[in-house]
């Protein structure tokens, strides 16, 4: 049986090459960000400072301003208090913030308002705007024909 002799000294030394060369690209990428996040910040940093514009109304108009920026895009709850944290709205008084939006976006979902609540395909309530159906009487019922409506109803038009 032949013996093969492994110098302990070479493998060692290929192993730390092999790093030298992972930490001099880890120290280039490193490099590269720094430079990337003083830019950031020094053309952020007079932005940061401004105390910025404080939202005006109330609960119900903000969500109407952030229904109506998007119309026609359904919306949860949860995500038009997204919208309203990203326009500065602080809705950390309230105990149940979303149980208040659901309310208060119920309301705003009138008939003739423009405001629709649906609901998603998991089951949840949505919220859209479709300035289409604003200002128009909802949809009357549709019945084939003059018998199968309720008597009430036929008494109310032939009069």
């Amino acid at each position: 049986m032949a013996y093969v002799y492994i110098n302990p000294y070479k493998s060692t030394y290929l192993a730390a090459k092999q790093e030298l060369e992972l930490r001099k690209t880890e120290l280039s990428f490193a490099t590269q960000r720094i430079t990337q996040l003083e830019e950031i910040i020094t053309k952020l940093e007079p932005l940061a400072k401004e105390d910025g514009i404080a939202p005006k109304g109330g609960l119900s108009e903000l969500c109407r301003q952030v229904l109506m920026s998007s119309p026609g895009v359904g919306m949860t709850a949860a995500s038009v208090m997204q919208s309203l944290a990203y326009r500065g709205a602080d809705m950390s008084g309230y105990s149940n913030p979303l149980a208040v939006l659901h309310i208060t976006l119920t309301r705003l979902c009138k008939p003739e308002s423009g405001f629709v609540k649906g609901k998603s395909p998991e089951g949840k309530p949505m919220y859209t705007y479709d300035p289409h159906r604003r200002g128009l009487p909802p949809p009357p019922p549709a019945w084939d024909d003059m018998d199968g409506m309720p008597d009430g109803i036929l008494r109310k038009t032939k009069k």
